[in-house]
């Protein structure tokens, strides 16, 4: 998508946003119709604000915004996923587009404050997931940033639409793919052990949230996205607003308002099953996206070579991994042994071990010379 076709679909996504008289859905039987805006223009009806109202939405006429929902999408066919008619967006074109998307900020003074009253192996088990939440979806995101995860967590445990447990609402559905957090379902656990440094930082994140620390920047929110993708739901939320990497969303209408935000927390943590798919699931799910067969999961690793001045001879062999905006992920090898080499360069006595050989300037060959005068 050029530049200017991203700018034309952003004209057409913002014109879907305009604040403007939305579609209606046609009402089951046009009569029906007819005489209920008969009944709500005149009549007992009309003198009665909650019969008026009722009427009126029987009224296939143009009707005004519904439910908060936001400008533009109060009407949507549940039968079909939302389409702006974009097709595959690169993240680039994504990132650009959610710019364009209006953000109605938070609403009210933010969620009342989460205080955790569980003790023992069922504190901690809360605190294990909440932490968990935090550093996979956010490990490198700024302290706001996971300030805003944890808080999401927390509002999806109170709102009716959700499990009343904090590891309810991580692990929800976690056992296929397609469940609320990526990581409880795509084997980012297997794949990548924490950090310590970013551990420790995510779980202070969790631990504030648990006793009664409100981000209230996110307000209600009950859902995120990364900016460098544009999700078909995205436009059926509302926008509270992007920090950090992350865009938040609440729900429309009474479903994102206060008073919705009332459900009592339940606890049994111990009970949730935090076990993701089965590797042979994740096995066939990483081959149907890219389009080969399943691979044996005790397979050798595929290896690469790289030219390493540093490296005997001059090339290293580095193991093959995820490639991310054209970039390799690092394997977790990769990243203890870069770990270990930082730590020796403070000041170790392994420093000496791990430094590069030293390198010898070689003066440059003069190639032309001016004719002395």
């Amino acid at each position: 998508m050029t530049l200017t076709a991203t700018a034309a679909a952003a004209g057409s996504l913002l014109a879907a946003f305009a604040p403007a008289q939305a579609r209606a859905p046609q009402a089951l039987d046009p009569e029906v119709g007819a005489a209920a805006r008969a009944l709500a223009e005149g009549g007992e009806v009309a003198r009665d604000p909650a019969l008026a109202d009722l009427a009126r939405r029987l009224d296939p006429a143009l009707q005004s915004a519904l439910a908060g929902r936001t400008p533009g999408w109060e009407v949507l066919d549940l039968n079909e996923a939302p389409d702006l008619g974009f097709g595959p967006l690169t993240p680039l074109e994504a990132q650009r587009l959610n710019t364009f998307v209006p953000g109605a900020g938070a609403n009210g003074d933010g969620a009342v404050p989460f205080i955790l009253r569980a003790q023992g192996a069922e504190r901690q088990r809360a605190l294990l997931c909440l932490t968990q939440a935090i550093y996979y979806e956010a490990a490198t995101e700024p302290t706001e940033g996971q300030e805003a995860v944890a808080q999401t967590v927390l509002n999806r445990v109170r709102n009716p639409a959700f499990p009343k447990s904090i590891c309810g609402v991580v692990y929800q559905g976690a056992q296929a793919p397609g469940c609320q957090f990526t990581f409880a379902c795509d084997g980012s656990r297997a794949r990548w052990k924490p950090e310590a440094p970013y551990w420790q930082r995510a779980q202070q994140v969790a631990e504030q949230a648990l006793d009664g620390f409100v981000m209230k920047d996110v307000g209600l929110a009950t859902s995120y996205h990364a900016d460098y993708v544009f999700p078909a739901w995205g436009p059926t939320l509302v926008k509270i607003g992007q920090i950090g990497a992350h865009i938040f969303y609440r729900f429309p209408g009474p479903l994102g308002e206060p008073g919705s935000f009332d459900g009592r927390y339940v606890g049994r943590e111990l009970s949730v099953n935090m076990s993701g798919p089965s590797p042979a699931v994740l096995a066939a799910l990483e081959a149907a996206r890219h389009g080969a067969a399943p691979q044996n999961p005790t397979a050798p690793l595929e290896t690469y070579t790289a030219i390493d001045p540093t490296a005997p001879g001059g090339v290293r062999t580095r193991v093959a991994g995820q490639i991310i905006f054209g970039r390799r992920v690092p394997t977790h090898d990769e990243i203890a042994r870069i770990n270990d080499t930082l730590a020796a360069m403070g000041g170790s006595p392994a420093a000496a071990a791990t430094s590069p050989p030293a390198f010898t300037p070689v003066a440059p060959k003069i190639v032309y010379a001016p004719p002395a005068s």
